[in-house]
């Protein structure tokens, strides 16, 4: 039972560290990026912090800059060409209220696929699915004009195979997170610390597994407006609490004409996850609907080719 469990988990992340970069800890469903706007940029979003995607995932504390409702949806096939049904999804609402800031809601759902069970004897059970499942709250307010403070709480439960073998456990995260606005330089700085909460169990208390909890930095400037156009700078730094050797290095460029289109690349460097080389994507956008999409490299010598990341968005 123990080896199979084992197993089950094996090949679910090793599926995944080809995609998401080296994440430390358990709980893939809560570090995956996801914004394809983002992820164009080089996966960079804790000082953009200004579309429904960026103040839930990436800095709740966006919120309390917010001033239409929104909702955005995310898509992406993890390992294209090597099992179609590893899919992410992440789904989220915000919305502001009058002298209290904004509220959000988020619900990520993360397909490892369908697998073939044995027991521990070698003999065949059936087919099973493995997922993970992580609904979270979202709130954000301003303390002062320029700074706003946030935070998430999330539930997660991860099944990695069926219950009845101990494939499955569960646990509750907490993301605690600022951002600052100097109006005059045009630049933002954000942090966010994700992911503080209990370890998850799938066999015994000897067999805990903690959360991938990290803190994550941020800076963006608007380095140019006129006219309708403008160019952001964007840069983040990812450094894992769970182990100091795991940490991520982001940058990009987006240029933009007014709200209805614009061209964004980016890098991502991580060298403990051998995931490192450019990002690139695109947004289009109509009377507050927007379609964005953002390419990122796989891990190097997976021989994957990049995942794609697909958001749609309607803010009213």
């Amino acid at each position: 039972m123990r080896q199979f469990s084992r197993l089950v988990l094996g090949c679910a992340l090793g599926l995944l560290l080809a995609n998401s970069a080296f994440a430390q800890g358990t709980g893939r469903s809560l570090d995956i990026q996801p914004g394809a706007r983002q992820n164009g940029m080089g996966a960079t979003g804790v000082a953009i912090a200004d579309d429904a995607t960026g103040v839930t995932w990436w800095n709740p504390a966006g919120l309390g800059f917010v001033t239409k409702s929104a909702v955005d949806l995310t898509y992406a096939q993890l390992v294209p060409g090597l099992a179609n049904d590893v899919n992410y999804n992440y789904l989220t609402f915000v919305k502001p209220t009058s002298g209290w800031g904004a509220f959000g809601l988020g619900l990520v759902f993360l397909s490892y696929g369908t697998s073939e069970g044995t027991d521990p004897f070698g003999n065949p059970t059936g087919t099973f699915t493995s997922n993970e499942v992580s609904p979270a709250l979202y709130y954000g307010t301003k303390l002062l004009p320029d700074l706003s403070v946030g935070a998430s709480l999330k539930y997660i439960r991860i099944q990695l195979a069926p219950q009845s073998q101990s494939g499955v456990g569960a646990t509750f995260g907490l993301d605690l997170a600022a951002l600052y606005r100097i109006q005059a330089a045009r630049l933002n700085l954000g942090v966010n610390v994700q992911n503080l909460g209990p370890s998850v169990t799938f066999i015994n208390e000897d067999e805990r597994s903690p959360l991938s909890r990290n803190v994550k930095f941020g800076a963006a400037w608007e380095a140019y407006s006129k006219d309708q156009f403008k160019v952001l700078l964007a840069g983040d730094f990812d450094q894992s609490l769970v182990t100091d050797a795991f940490w991520q290095l982001h940058g990009g460029m987006e240029l933009r004409y007014s709200d209805q289109i614009a061209g964004r690349v980016g890098y991502y460097h991580d060298p403990l996850g051998q995931l490192e080389g450019l990002t690139y994507g695109i947004g289009l956008g109509w009377k507050g609907l927007a379609v964005d999409f953002g390419s990122i490299p796989q891990a190097k010598g997976s021989g994957l080719p990049n995942v794609s990341k697909l958001t749609l968005g309607y803010h009213f």
